[in-house]
């Protein structure tokens, strides 16, 4: 994430740039700035700051944060994985364990969530769910997430960062109803990764050296995975 290409392509105001500054300049305590300090420290309300990252295309704070730290990853950390590897080595852990919980799910409801970019990829994979012969819907129905219905429904939720209040609050309420979950998710020890029965991580990658803008290469390997496993599924 560049800020001066920020600033330009969102045409930040004053106080949206000097947000963004402050956070950039405590790089490393990002994870312990809660929100009301980032607002408190900057002389603004946390709604400006939740109008920023909703501005940037997060799905709230936590979204914002996570990927601020992402992006300015040191250089030593798993610069020799790319993303065919880290998709290969998901297939061999996964794949077994995916097969196992979708084949006990056949004659179950798949209910799909993300939030914004993660909702298309939602309805991606629901069409491809219903191709292969499954029940499914992504849209979020909590009256189907009650505990009556926990041998009837699978929950798989897409999440680059983990840590959104919205896609969480769906998330535990099915966990404490004994409803089984399956995540994609970019980080491993985030929230959602901990609550679900089978969590896929995506790393990431950001080893493009003729780029001057590290893209987000979450959402297309969650396609390439969801696509390997959908294809290979008994």
């Amino acid at each position: 994430m560049n800020f001066e290409y920020l600033c330009d392509k969102y045409q930040l105001s004053t106080i949206e740039q000097n947000i963004l500054k402050y956070l950039y300049s405590n790089i490393d305590n990002l994870k312990k700035l809660g929100i009301r300090k980032v607002a408190k420290d900057n002389f603004t309300s946390t709604t400006i700051i939740y109008k920023l990252c909703k501005k940037l295309g997060f799905e709230g704070y936590s979204d914002m944060i996570y990927n601020i730290s992402y992006s300015n990853k040191s250089e030593d950390s798993d610069s020799s994985i790319d993303i065919f590897t880290n998709a290969s080595n998901e297939i061999s852990k996964n794949l077994k364990p995916l097969s196992t919980i979708l084949n006990k799910s056949r004659n179950k409801l798949i209910m799909l969530l993300g939030v914004g970019y993660s909702q298309m990829i939602a309805n991606y994979m629901s069409e491809r769910f219903v191709i292969n012969g499954f029940k499914c819907i992504a849209n979020t129905h909590l009256q189907l997430l009650n505990k009556s219905n926990k041998d009837d429904v699978l929950l798989i939720v897409i999440s680059n960062s983990g840590e959104s209040s919205s896609i969480l609050e769906v998330a535990e309420t099915a966990k404490n109803n004994g409803i089984e979950i399956i995540s994609f998710v970019g980080n491993n020890s985030s929230s959602l990764a901990k609550i679900s029965d089978l969590s896929i991580v995506l790393k990431g990658y950001e080893k493009f050296p003729d780029l001057k803008h590290v893209p987000n290469t979450f959402f297309s390997e969650v396609l390439l995975l969801f696509e390997c496993f959908i294809s290979n599924i008994n």
